[in-house]
């Protein structure tokens, strides 16, 4: 039989299922976390992952392929039910909570710090960070190459157009469309 790489992909995904579904201690796993074992994921994704983190990954979470995940030491990364993402970038060294039944699309980034800087002399840290939270509400949509930024909370029904730069607050039952200014739409 021809060895091919979804041969060790399906080969992997069960020996993670099972890692799971006993709750060893294995990749992303603490005694501190919980991951449902209905959670999946898919391939070529990159995990960045503490050992020290905090994860809880509620039933049938699916972090499709190509995904870049950072989650730092004591930093807590959870996810609702029913949510999907693919293709995103998320940097977690606070805190970054993502609601149920959401759809996180291609080319999402949500970081929940930057580098801290001094303006006099002026000068950006390669190494410092000022830490902060994101929450992603319910029933959240982003479009393509959305970014969403630290201290931010988005309410639950919200649509996030593709593009947008989100620095501050969304209310629920809102739409976000990029235009040469951002426009809040009532749902």
């Amino acid at each position: 039989m021809k060895k091919t790489a979804g041969f060790f992909f399906i080969k992997f995904q069960k020996f993670f299922n099972s890692c799971i579904n006993t709750k060893k201690r294995s990749l992303f796993f603490t005694e501190k976390s919980f991951i449902d074992s209905s959670f999946k994921l898919g391939s070529n994704n990159i995990l960045d992952i503490s050992d020290k983190a905090i994860f809880n990954f509620e039933k049938n979470v699916f972090i499709n392929n190509s995904n870049f995940i950072t989650v730092k030491p004591n930093a807590k990364f959870s996810i609702g039910e029913e949510t999907y993402i693919t293709r995103a970038t998320i940097s977690c060294l606070g805190e970054i909570e993502i609601g149920k039944n959401c759809i996180l699309g291609e080319g999402l980034k949500i970081f929940d710090h930057n580098h801290q800087y001094i303006k006099n002399p002026f000068s950006v840290s390669k190494i410092d960070f000022n830490i902060g939270k994101v929450k992603i509400g319910n029933n959240v949509w982003t479009g393509a190459n959305v970014v969403i930024l630290k201290d931010v909370t988005i309410g639950d029904n919200v649509i996030l157009g593709a593009g947008c730069v989100i620095h501050k607050d969304v209310p629920a039952n809102s739409i976000i469309i990029n235009k040469q200014d951002l426009q809040r739409i009532t749902l």
